[in-house]
């Protein structure tokens, strides 16, 4: 795969320091926790397009992930996911991704850490359906069986 994000540096890790002052100031602890827990369940509301109550959890997680933390933490998921795809994930914890969609999407994937990348704003819808489908093991990042992974990542795009 020729791409300007090597395949073999995944990069570092984005840290882990808390986006407390830029996000969570305000919101009273109940609804910051609620926000981390039910984070799979928000994304997919917020990918629904839901709109959120000011100060509620969800509109707490939606801030959340047009983060600059959060853009950087989806990119570092996703480059860990083209590395996986060409060196395996073999003694790893973590679901083994379907290699062949992974390199056929190569040109999407590019677009997409472009896109995490750039100074421009991202929606939270995006970053929501960039969240589900890393993380949805029944996928068409890990199985072939729902869509296609170029269609899911066409469509991250288009929403980012």
């Amino acid at each position: 795969m020729t791409s300007r994000h090597p395949t073999h540096d995944i990069g570092t890790a984005p840290s882990t320091h808390s986006d407390s002052t830029e996000i969570d100031g305000p919101a009273p602890w109940s609804v910051r926790l609620r926000a981390r827990l039910c984070a799979g369940r928000y994304d997919r509301q917020i990918e629904d397009g839901v709109n959120p109550v000011p100060g509620s959890s969800l509109a707490l997680h939606g801030a959340r992930l047009i983060s600059a933390r959060e853009r950087d933490e989806l990119a570092y998921s996703l480059r860990l996911v083209v590395h996986d795809a060409d060196v395996g994930s073999h003694l790893t914890a973590r679901v083994p991704v379907r290699p062949s969609a992974v390199h056929h999407c190569a040109e999407v994937i590019d677009a997409v850490l472009d896109r995490l990348a750039d100074p421009f704003p991202v929606r939270a819808r995006g970053m929501a359906r960039l969240r589900i489908l890393l993380s949805d093991g029944r996928g068409p990042l890990y199985r072939s069986c729902r869509g296609t992974l170029n269609a899911a990542l066409r469509g991250v795009l288009a929403t980012l």
